[in-house]
Parts: structure tokens; C-alpha cells; sequence
């Protein structure tokens, strides 16, 4: 449970910060900002596909966000997105909060790749919550400038995640991954009773939310079994290793 709510936390507040670059370069290109300062906030690569987005009704999507892995990790990218739609009430695009009515992340691809020192997504929320302030929170890192735009608080009235896919792995499968779904969930009112939520608060916010939601599909013994008996395959010389590799999805599946 405690790796579901990492995964989701680091998924979320990665999309948060896009989101307020997107729509504090609202009146430039929209691409190229997010291409631009998404790297300074993630110190990954980040990639959009296109973006189609009306600022008078304040809908649009994203397709094809594709954010790389930090430094030192074996696998290539940490999200794949397949497609992020977005309905924001257009009377806070130059407030603060910005208030997104909707906020939908479908078919998200997640690789969760355990390390010496921590996991990829351990890292990637490191870096985004030193460079959005939400750090100052743990102890680190620089307050952001308020003219910078992602640092704006949000308010997310609702929040939705479907059709997603985790793929584990560690360094006794070689960069290779493991797979299994991601349990749909719904979180509403993310910031509203805070008057918006900076970074550190959207994980606090989250953390609690998720804590509340139904995650029985990722509790499935059906998919521990699954998983299991992928890493079996992957793992047919070192057999003897197949319970330390195990040990992360069962913290993953609550077990």
C-alpha cells in the first residue's frame, strides 16, 4: 500500500507541475514551455506530443507527456501519459489559485524501478518538490519565485486516473519490468480546504485522499500470483532470488 501511494503521489504532483506551466504559458507555446521548464523542475527529459487546449472555454487535453528516469536508473522513462484532459474554470487563469474543474490522466504507463539508494520515483518527486518549494516542507530545498508560475497554488476539484499500468523493476531484473494495473481511482476537492494547495501540500492532500479510496483491485491475489510468476520467468537462473524481488510488490499490493 505504502509503494501504491508513492507511485500515485509522484505521478500526480509530476502532472500538477506541467499543468501550471501549461497553463501559465497559456498565451506562448505551450509545447515548447513545457518541453523547456518541465526538465528544470523534473532534471529528466520531458516530451509532449501536442496539445490542443482553448483558453476561452478552458478545455483541452495533452497527449503523449512522456517523462524520462533521473539519473542512474536502468530503465528509460518514469510516465508515459497517453492522454491528460483538462477543464479549468477560465475566471482563475491569472489567479492564484488556478482552479482546475477536472483533471482526468488516462492510460498512464508507470515504471517503478527500485535502486541502491531509492526508487525513480523516490528521486523524480525529490527533484520537483526542491524546485517548486514543496521540499522546504522536508527540510529542502529553494522556496520558488512567484513569478515563475508553476510555484501558483491549485485547487484540483477533481482528480481521475484510469486504464493505468505499473511496470516494476529492480536490479536483479536487469532493466527488464515486470507488470500489473494500475486500480482506477476518482479524488475530489485537492486544495479546497487550504484555498489551493502549493506541492506539498497536493502530496499531504493525496497521501489522504488515496488512504480513503477503494484499492481492492491492487490487493487481488490473483495479481500477486500474476506478478509472481512473471518474475519466475524473467528470473529462471536465480530462482533462489525470486522472494527478494517479490519483496517490493508485496508491499505494493498491500500484502
Amino acid at each position: 500500500m505504502k509503494l501504491l501511494l508513492k507511485i500515485v503521489v509522484a505521478l500526480v504532483l509530476v502532472v500538477a507541475v506541467l499543468v501550471g506551466v501549461v497553463f501559465f504559458y497559456l498565451d506562448s507555446g505551450i509545447k515548447q514551455a513545457v518541453e523547456t521548464y518541465g526538465p528544470q523542475y523534473t532534471k529528466s527529459s520531458v516530451e509532449l506530443a501536442n496539445v490542443n487546449l482553448s483558453p476561452l472555454s478552458g478545455k483541452g487535453s495533452l497527449k503523449g507527456l512522456v517523462v524520462g528516469n533521473p539519473q542512474g536508473f536502468q530503465t528509460k522513462n518514469a510516465f508515459s501519459l497517453g492522454e491528460i484532459t483538462i477543464a479549468l474554470d477560465t475566471d482563475t487563469v491569472t489567479a492564484d489559485p488556478i482552479v482546475i474543474e477536472s483533471l482526468r490522466i488516462i492510460a498512464p504507463a508507470i515504471t517503478f524501478e527500485q535502486g541502491k539508494s531509492g526508487s525513480n520515483l523516490q528521486q523524480l518527486q525529490k527533484n520537483v518538490a526542491a524546485s517548486t518549494g514543496a521540499g522546504a516542507a522536508a527540510g529542502g530545498g529553494d522556496e520558488q519565485n512567484a513569478e515563475t508560475g508553476p510555484g501558483r497554488k491549485l485547487i484540483i476539484r477533481q482528480l481521475v486516473i484510469s486504464g493505468g499500468q505499473i511496470h516494476y523493476s529492480n536490479p536483479l531484473l536487469g532493466g527488464n519490468t515486470v507488470d500489473v494495473p494500475l486500480p482506477d481511482m476518482t479524488l475530489n476537492g485537492i486544495g479546497e480546504k487550504s484555498n489551493g494547495a502549493t506541492g506539498a501540500e497536493v502530496v499531504e492532500q493525496l497521501i489522504q485522499a488515496i488512504n480513503r479510496s477503494s484499492l481492492a483491485a491492487i490487493k487481488d491475489a490473483g495479481a500477486l500470483k500474476q506478478v509472481g510468476e512473471q518474475v519466475e520467468q524473467r528470473l529462471q537462473e536465480g530462482k533462489g532470488k525470486l522472494e527478494e524481488s517479490l519483496e517490493g510488490f508485496k508491499g505494493l499490493l498491500g500484502k
